[in-house]
């Protein structure tokens, strides 16, 4: 059954990238296409979702240790990263900040309930370190998942489209720029721009991760 969920995941990517490549939409992104490619084939066969959690439950197990590979990209680009470390910082204060404001403010406004509110605090931080703050903060952890995985593949749906508005050039501020607002998904498009992205998004994606789980141990030990 485990084979089953893992296959089926692969194999869905795969085509994924494919139809990406030959259709050439911003939003159809290869995380999108899959999931819709997945959610097909549990509608239409009797493939239960149950049976297909099993794999897809081992391919989330492994995400974390994955993490570990975005260091290359980080090595490689070490001087470009020293070069801008005050924008950097920066940048990566505001995205978390304004992340969490932003939740806690159209949260207030639609007037939704305080377990959804925490559930979407993490939404802009890499799955296994949103599930590590959803536990911490007390929000549902299945949520979190649900969110970071919208706010992934709309940022990286959109980012492209906000850099060609604003005329953002540098491959550093896209990097920082899809790193910090969508995660993993926002680091895979920024590896498809340049390195020198890839790297930044990386960096941002990573201590974005950090500083959300320090802020949200700091907060609960507050309260």
């Amino acid at each position: 059954m485990l084979l089953i969920g893992v296959v089926l995941t692969v194999v869905a990517y795969i085509a994924s990238i494919f139809i990406s490549k030959k259709i050439r939409i911003s939003f159809l992104n290869p995380i999108l296409v899959s999931t819709l490619i997945i959610i097909g084939i549990i509608h239409v066969t009797p493939l239960s979702y149950d049976t297909y959690a099993d794999g897809g439950s081992f391919i989330v197990k492994i995400l974390g240790p994955l993490v570990v590979v975005l260091a290359v990209p980080l090595y490689n680009n070490k001087h470009i990263l020293k070069k801008y470390y005050k924008p950097i910082s920066v940048g990566i204060l505001t995205g978390v900040i304004s992340s969490a404001i932003s939740v806690v403010a159209l949260s207030w406004l639609m007037r939704l309930e305080q377990d959804i509110i925490l559930s979407l605090l993490p939404k802009s931080i890499t799955t296994p370190m949103a599930i590590e703050v959803a536990e911490i903060i007390g929000g549902i952890k299945e949520l979190t998942v649900v969110f970071v995985v919208i706010t992934g593949m709309f940022g990286a749906s959109i980012g492209p489209l906000v850099f060609d508005v604003f005329k953002i050039r540098n491959d550093t501020a896209k990097g920082m720029a899809l790193g910090a607002g969508a995660h993993g998904v926002g680091t895979a498009k920024a590896v498809e721009i340049s390195d020198q992205a890839g790297a930044a998004s990386s960096l941002s994606m990573i201590l974005c991760g950090v500083t959300t789980i320090l802020l949200s141990i700091i907060v609960m030990k507050m309260m």
